[in-house]
């Protein structure tokens, strides 16, 4: 028998809080058919956005909302299954989306879907959703609409979220926000045993650009290889990091083995990017005034563009320093936003929160008492390239000060491999070691940096007869940093 799935999405976005404007509660609705063995079953996806409920309070810390839900199958007058309840957001601090699923079995046939919702704290805030649901059981193979998914995860709990192993969160407005940087989505494969003659089958899935009047363009594709059987469930994630804000079509295609196409699922859904390549321009005053760098005060201003520093380079270097020692705090904002969101332009907070986690562990470690330790050579090279792959620390080696060597194997800044760095501790004071030599490309390179390293005790030590231009010492007891720096 022959399975057909219709599916349809459902979102209204509402300014619920201007004034004189009555409000209607928003939800996103998604509602799929699936089957079991034995018969079909309607999936309903629902989100409640919270700005469009009434959320009271219920002690001094938890608010909660909650609406009435009423879900319809009907054919003409008759009803043929239904669900009424109440869907409850959890106790929380503050306002959160209400999201549920339901499962209702129903047999093949045309159908009509009413659902209806209302906020048990305003009863005049409600949404009422109607439309044609068709249900027909063939034979052939068969690929279910698609469901868009916010994120998942492994999980065997009884949760009504869970499926096939995993827990998955449906994205019932078909919006990915800026914050989102993978699209995900579900959909079921039905009677490819018995209707396709081959052991596998090609599954491919790709998304399209919407350019306007028919028109599509290509932005990424997929595809993974099946084996025939009853019932095949398809979970697959797709990077969507660089996709920029517009509307676009996600389609999956089922093919044979000699690349014939035997069924197709297409799926409209929008992207939201505003910071992917914002233009310096349109960072305006107005729109960082809404970011994250508002909430940080003048010191904690002063401490995020120093431990940024590192990174800097030409212009931006000298600007920074600038701006530090000024006191324009919407430079120092508009600076360091500005950083962050070219650096991941989907969170542009989430980036900054790990970067300054490091960074204040990285200021404990390398802290010299004379400068915050990612200021320090050593914390500089650390925030710049990272943890080093290997490290040698050297203290009793009687001709030299204090010094350390770390070793990088890979080396993407410079595409180079076995990157070395040579920091030294010439004053003894602290922990203030300074970077003495690199073979890193962009790097201090010192070809006198193993004279300059025993130059307080060299005497005549050094390699060679020319004294003057001698960039090397004799072998001696406890004189190893050539050895380490060119056999560690």
């Amino acid at each position: 028998m022959k399975n057909k799935f219709i599916r349809s999405v459902f979102g209204l976005l509402l300014l619920a809080f201007l004034p004189y404007q009555s409000r209607a509660i928003d939800a996103g609705v998604s509602y799929l058919v699936y089957a079991t063995p034995e018969k079909p079953y309607l999936e309903i996806n629902i989100e409640i956005a919270a700005a469009s409920v009434t959320y009271k309070r219920v002690d001094s810390i938890h608010l909660q909302a909650g609406v009435d839900a009423l879900i319809l199958v009907k054919q003409g007058d008759k009803v043929i299954n239904f669900e009424k309840y109440r869907l409850s957001s959890p106790l929380v601090a503050s306002p959160v989306a209400l999201l549920d699923v339901k499962r209702l079995f129903i047999p093949a046939g045309e159908y009509q879907l009413e659902i209806s919702f209302q906020d048990i704290n305003d009863p005049e805030n409600a949404r009422e959703i109607k439309a044609p649901l068709n249900v027909d059981l063939g034979k052939g193979i068969y690929l279910s609409d698609i469901l868009l998914l916010r994120s998942y995860r492994p999980d065997d709990s009884d949760s009504p979220f869970t499926k096939n192993g995993y827990f998955m969160e449906p994205l019932a407005f078909n919006y990915y926000d800026r914050t989102s940087t993978m699209l995900a989505f579900y959909a079921e494969i039905y009677h490819a045993g018995k209707t396709v003659p081959e052991d596998t089958y090609l599954v491919r899935y790709f998304i399209e650009e919407e350019l306007g009047n028919g028109v599509v363009q290509l932005i990424s594709a997929g595809n993974q290889r099946k084996k025939t059987s009853a019932i095949d469930a398809l979970l697959v994630p797709m990077n969507i990091s660089k996709l920029k804000s517009g509307n676009y079509l996600l389609s999956v295609e089922l093919r044979n083995s000699a690349n014939e196409l035997l069924t197709v699922r297409k799926l409209q859904f929008q992207r939201s990017n505003p910071f992917l390549e914002v233009a310096e321009t349109e960072l305006t005053e107005e729109l960082v005034a809404k970011q994250f760098v508002t909430e940080l005060d003048e010191p904690n201003l002063k401490y995020s563009l120093r431990a940024i520093s590192a990174q800097m380079a030409g212009d931006d270097s000298e600007i920074l320093k600038n701006i530090l020692r000024g006191g324009d705090l919407k430079a120092m904002r508009y600076f360091l936003f500005r950083y962050f969101v070219q650096k991941d332009p989907n969170n542009p907070e989430q980036a900054y929160l790990a970067y300054m986690e490091v960074a204040g562990a990285v200021d404990q470690q390398f802290n010299s008492g004379f400068r915050r330790g990612f200021e320090t050579d050593r914390g500089r090279a650390f925030m710049r390239y990272g943890k080093p792959d290997d490290m040698i620390h050297v203290e009793d080696d009687p001709s030299a000060p204090p010094y350390e060597i770390w070793v990088y194997y890979n080396f993407p800044k410079t595409q180079q491999k076995n990157v070395k760095f040579l920091f030294y501790n010439p004053s003894l004071a602290g922990e203030d070691f300074i970077l003495l030599h690199s073979n890193a490309r962009g790097e201090i390179n010192n070809p006198r940096w193993e004279r300059d390293l025993y130059k307080r005790n060299a005497g005549e030590q050094y390699q060679g007869d020319n004294v003057q231009d001698a960039t090397s010492m004799q072998r001696n007891l406890g004189r190893n940093a050539r050895t380490f720096f060119e056999d560690f």
